[in-house]
């Protein structure tokens, strides 16, 4: 994610191209309480970057961002739009994806017409709740074992969030989950290019050989 909430003194810029460098795919601008014309500012710098590399670029929260910026999709949380009147606004193309934080809310996300949704935190939120914009308490982590339900269950894919390391990354990833967010992993790194690089040689690893999955997998 393009959050700078673990290092106020890092630009999301640098942020941005840090992942990108490192093989990410797809980034989300997090901007929790950013004026909207910052945001944009960003949208238009970040853009065409990720157009150059093949990835795609979503913004957090701002239905009226995702529609003043074609080609960048749109990230919900459980309290914003509604993903059905984000679909109906934005059409079929851009990516529509929706936080979900227990297994009934990943279930019934079928019923919204995203194109992914967000699970977790599996082990931790803490680098979400660090912004001056976002005054949330902290989730309780659900833990291995309800990703691995949600994902057994799901269909649409499923993103897991919330405290993925090095050291974790392959268990999250023996849950069968189509991709990771992450922020203090590579945000909070003294080298963020390393640090995103790393995390893709490893998801590379992991998926040539993943782990078996705990049968009670601790949450942590």
């Amino acid at each position: 994610m393009v959050d700078t909430s673990p290092r106020p003194d890092r630009s999301h810029l640098d942020v941005a191209v840090a992942l990108l460098d490192g093989g990410a795919r797809v980034l989300q601008l997090r901007m929790k309480g950013a004026p909207a014309h910052e945001q944009a500012n960003l949208l238009q710098a970040i853009l065409p970057l990720c157009q150059d590399r093949g990835a795609s670029l979503i913004v957090n929260d701002h239905l009226d961002l995702a529609v003043a910026h074609p080609g960048v999709g749109l990230h919900l949380g459980q309290d914003d739009t509604s993903p059905l009147e984000a679909r109906r606004t934005l059409g079929p193309g851009p990516l529509i994806g929706l936080s979900t934080h227990s297994p009934d809310q990943a279930r019934s996300a079928a019923m919204w017409g995203v194109d992914y949704i967000g699970f977790g935190p599996v082990f931790s939120a803490d680098s979400k709740h660090l912004g001056p914009g976002d005054h949330r308490a902290a989730r309780p982590p659900v833990g291995l074992a309800a990703l691995n339900e949600v994902v057994r269950d799901a269909t649409v894919s499923v993103v897991a969030i919330g405290g993925i390391s090095h050291g974790n990354l392959p268990l999250v990833l023996a849950t069968g989950v189509a991709a990771i967010a992450v922020i203090s992993a590579v945000v909070a790194a003294d080298d963020m290019v390393e640090a995103a690089s790393a995390l893709h040689r490893s998801i590379e690893v992991a998926l040539s050989d993943p782990p078996p999955l705990p049968r009670e997998a601790p949450a942590r």
